[in-house]
């Protein structure tokens, strides 16, 4: 993306700090400060997230529906960006509309009002959306936060939010005894090639459609989804009975999490199966399948999330190959009209 002229817009109720103030997003050129915004902050909340350079481009590059100049608003401090966040909206398989609005703030500015007044200017801007969309069905504000994260989750209980769901991050601790059970009669693992992804994030799109959440099946979120610098073709594992794709498990390795951390850890997620292959033991072979790929490459560790009502018992499969819950985050919900 090309720079653009930044606005600077005054924020209501924004704290009297001296050399405060906010701008829009201006470019790629504020890349690398947000993500060491965004990395301070995930630290302080004692999480293992990773988010580089490419990754943060990635996202940028490919919004759903709200472009970063009109979306992602930085707080700045002396002309130094202290605090970000993010605006975008996705639709639920219900027809309700979720206005979504997360924050960063760099642990050395927290407690001061900041992101306060960026959440303010969220929700105003999004209800403003909301009222020229006119969107027939249910419409929330909804935000997303770690539950480690204290002064966050005081800020948006304050402001109104209500807590509608909770999800795990799920560790697996070692890679020892990996049970893999064959496929059942009929299914086969096939290799994926880049032709076959459109077809496979149907696949997943499609399985996820009865779960929790907003599901963002947008050919922006496909491009998101394999613009991705972690993606890997190699680390797709896809069971097909005949020429559809039945069930699924994205493996990933992502070198800077890694380093970061300092361990040998593999993501294994998303994991689906599409409804009329369920309850078949599909994920469960598809997932020991990955767990041993991911052994061969040096990890020693797995890690996943989890919807913690999932309807179809994920937390229970997960838990059969020895993924233990590690931490939680929670999904908040307001009423769009003040």
């Amino acid at each position: 993306m090309d720079a653009v002229t930044p606005t600077f817009p005054d924020l209501a109720g924004a704290p009297a700090l001296r050399g405060l103030r906010f701008r829009f997003y201006a470019g790629e050129s504020d890349l690398p400060a947000l993500v060491d915004v965004a990395q301070a902050a995930y630290e302080a909340n004692h999480e293992t997230e990773d988010i580089s350079l490419e990754l943060l481009r990635s996202e940028f590059r490919n919004p759903s529906h709200i472009a970063p100049e009109e979306g992602v608003l930085i707080a700045l401090v002396d002309d130094r960006p202290v605090a970000f966040s993010t605006t975008e909206y996705s639709d639920t398989t219900e027809g309700d509309r979720h206005y979504r609005s997360l924050g960063y703030v760099h642990p050395d500015w927290r407690r001061r009002g900041i992101g306060g007044a960026m959440l303010g200017s969220n929700e105003t801007r999004l209800r403003d959306l909301a009222t020229r969309q006119q969107h027939p069905g249910g419409r929330v504000l909804m935000t997303w936060l770690s539950d480690a994260d204290q002064g966050g989750l005081a800020l948006v209980e304050d402001r109104g939010y209500g807590r509608v769901r909770v999800g795990h991050h799920m560790v697996r601790p070692d890679m020892d005894d990996i049970d893999t059970p064959v496929l059942p009669d009929g299914l086969e693992l096939r290799p994926i090639t880049e032709a076959m992804l459109p077809q496979l994030w149907d696949a997943m799109v499609e399985a996820f459609r009865d779960h929790f959440g907003a599901e963002d099946g947008s050919a922006a979120a496909f491009r998101r989804w394999v613009a991705d610098p972690r993606m890997d073709l190699d680390m797709l594992f896809v069971a097909f009975d005949g020429d559809e794709m039945t069930a699924g498990v994205q493996g990933v390795i992502d070198p800077a999490e890694n380093e970061a951390q300092g361990y040998l850890r593999g993501w294994t997620d998303p994991v689906f199966t599409r409804r009329p292959w369920r309850r078949r033991g599909l994920a469960y072979a598809l997932l020991g399948h990955t767990l041993q790929v991911l052994k061969g490459r040096g990890m020693t560790s797995a890690q996943l999330g989890v919807d913690s009502e999932n309807p179809y018992q994920a937390l229970t499969l997960y838990e059969r190959h020895r993924f233990e819950v590690v931490r939680s985050a929670s999904e908040w919900h307001k009423a769009l009209e003040p």
